[in-house]
């Protein structure tokens, strides 16, 4: 057998494979497209592009070429011409993921930043290997304020690919949308896959302090230092989540002693400056907080969405609600703020306007907070107003006195909702309309109303339950990995100041069987319920329907207290703490709040010592 003729053999199985691959019947021609693909991969624009056009005039029907023309126009930054060879491959294969994917870059070229992540979304969801749109993909949902959206999806694309780059990137997402629960797995997987390198060795730190677990990450940091280069940014990223451990731990001045470290990136000192601010307000020392937070608003130009929210909501929390939502306002990211833009919330814009769209943002309690601030708003009479939000918000506000119209925020998102960009505000945009003494004479609860006969349903079943006892509802946890040690407390010693023969009702989100169980056994003169009908997690209509059937509730600054304040329970008592972890909706003093007006608040008079409230809610009258 001969050299020729091995050469033909080999040539007609390339072919054959080619014409697999491609889907093009000629073999020459597949083997043409062939080459332009390895041409594109040596970076030989030139070649790649004369190829696929060869191809495309012989095959116009097929995708191939009309992608690789597609990349090679992206590479010399040919936007419209890219996007033209791109839109042409998806006519013919419309969930192909490298032209979504394309398309979506070039999106991103003619600075359509909303057009581009929606297919990037589609390019991920069908099937797409492209690490570098994922990490662009992760990079504008994080400027457009839709990080947990985006880790969603880019954990299926690591859970397909299984690698530790895409673990890495989808738990970046996952944080940077404060979706801690999510992002501690997804770094912990990265590190399993690729225990070596520092910034996996880095997000093992930010998972143990997403759980919480702040020992650990004090540990992990202090034998991470030693092997990193003195002059590499992570010791920067090191120091910071030392120092939000050591705050979180209980000890703001090792935390605060972590500034004397030189740092090398101004991100990182201005994240330092803010935990330094957390740390004075732990302190009582408001004065140095306030100086603290104005030096970290002046380490980079534009300060930042974190910084102007955390020192709007500082000012606001001292009852400076002028200065506050000025700041407070800088919270939303650019981009956001060009498709919503903050002045379309003055006062002069709202006078005229006939429709308005209120955007949802932040957590649930921070929109129950927020949302009955439209009432204070100077819109005009008749004006139709909806909330674009959380599904499972709208048989509550449907109810509610707000008389506030419901749409989805996946209404929104895709376009299904008609609205002109002059006809919508962020929620928290309202905040401008607030003053002490407006909250002191009209606060903001009691506008939303439950369920009536779920509420007498559930209160019959508990009353049962308690054989005449009282039926109080408790939550104690909050998963927070900055504030939520300082703003939680241990089952069992908020247990200790209730009263025996009554039914505790687990209002806690989250699986907390072991607790319960293990509450039950030091309690036994109490009976602990954790209702399997409710599931405040799915069903929000539900949970205000069962806390509007307690006697009394008792709980920490969570959900809980804010349905609690929206409903107007007659008989809440809310955990308040010292310092950073203080939200500014209960100001800094008080024990009736200045925010719904029908809650009982018990504060701390030094953080993590709950001994005054516990006391507080051990000498209250028995229902």
């Amino acid at each position: 057998m001969t050299q020729t003729t091995l050469s033909r053999k080999d040539r007609r199985a390339r072919a054959a494979r080619a014409v697999k691959h491609y889907g093009i019947s000629d073999g020459a021609a597949a083997l043409t497209m062939h080459g332009a693909y390895e041409a594109l991969a040596a970076a030989d624009g030139l070649q790649a592009a004369r190829l696929a056009h060869e191809v495309s005039q012989t095959h116009p029907s097929n995708r191939h070429p009309w992608i690789v023309l597609g990349t090679v126009a992206l590479d010399r930054r040919e936007a419209a011409a890219g996007a033209q060879f791109f839109e042409r491959a998806l006519l013919i294969a419309p969930a192909d993921p490298v032209a979504l994917a394309g398309l979506g870059k070039a999106r991103v070229l003619q600075a359509d930043i909303f057009g581009a992540v929606d297919l990037f979304a589609r390019a991920i969801e069908h099937g797409s290997e492209d690490v570098a749109m994922a990490r662009l993909y992760a990079d504008l949902m994080g400027r457009l304020d839709r990080s947990t959206t985006a880790g969603q999806g880019l954990r299926k694309m690591a859970e397909r690919m299984k690698t530790a780059e895409l673990w890495l990137i989808t738990a970046e997402a996952f944080a940077r949308g404060e979706s801690n629960a999510e992002a501690a797995p997804a770094y912990e997987q990265a590190a399993r896959l690729a225990p070596t390198p520092i910034p996996h060795r880095i997000g093992l730190l930010k998972a143990k302090l997403f759980r919480q677990d702040y020992a650990g990450v004090i540990a992990g940091a202090d034998a991470l230092l030693p092997d990193t280069e003195e002059e590499s940014g992570h010791r920067d990223e090191i120091v910071t989540l030392r120092m939000a451990a050591l705050r979180a731990h209980g000890d703001p001045k090792g935390a605060l002693d972590a500034l004397s470290h030189r740092f090398r990136d101004p991100v990182y000192y201005q994240r330092a400056l803010g935990f330094a601010a957390q740390c004075h307000l732990d302190r009582n020392e408001l004065h140095e907080a306030g100086i603290a937070f104005r030096q970290a608003l002046h380490v980079l130009d534009g300060a930042g969405p974190w910084v102007q929210r955390a020192y709007g909501t500082f000012l606001m929390g001292q009852g400076d609600f002028v200065s506050g939502a000025s700041h407070y306002a800088g919270r939303q990211p650019d981009a956001n703020r060009r498709r919503i833009p903050y002045e379309n919330s003055a006062p002069e814009r709202l006078a005229t306007r006939q429709r308005l769209f209120l955007v949802d943002e932040q957590g649930i309690g921070d929109q129950l907070a927020l949302l009955p601030i439209i009432e204070r708003a100077p819109l005009p009479a008749g004006a139709r107003i909806t909330f674009v939000g959380d599904p499972r918000l709208k048989p509550l506000l449907e109810r509610s006195r707000l008389e506030v119209e419901f749409a989805e925020t996946a209404e929104f998102e895709t376009g299904t909702l008609r609205v002109a960009p002059e006809e919508m505000i962020f929620v928290g945009d309202l905040a401008r309309y607030l003053s002490v003494e407006a909250l002191a004479d009209h606060p903001l609860g009691a506008y939303l109303r439950p369920d009536t006969h779920r509420v007498d349903a559930i209160r019959a079943r508990y009353r049962a339950r308690a054989q005449g006892g009282p039926v109080v509802g408790i939550a104690w946890h909050s998963s927070d990995p900055i504030t939520g040690a300082h703003r939680s407390i241990a089952l069992e010693t908020l247990l200790a100041a209730l009263p025996a023969g009554m039914l505790a009702v687990n209002l806690q989100y989250g699986a907390r069987g072991a607790e319960l169980a293990e509450a039950a056994r030091t309690r036994p003169d109490l009976t602990l319920f954790d209702d399997p009908e409710i599931d405040q997690l799915a069903d929000l209509d539900g949970f205000a329907a069962q806390i509007m059937a307690l006697d009394r509730v008792v709980s920490i600054d969570n959900t809980t207290a804010h349905i609690c304040g929206a409903l107007a329970h007659p008989d809440a008592h809310v955990l308040i703490p010292k310092g950073a972890a203080c939200m500014w909706y209960w100001g800094r003093e008080g024990c009736p709040d200045r925010w719904y007006g029908n809650l009982t608040l018990h504060r701390q008079t030094h953080p993590g010592d709950w001994s005054v409230p516990l006391s507080e809610i051990a000498a209250l009258s028995p229902r």
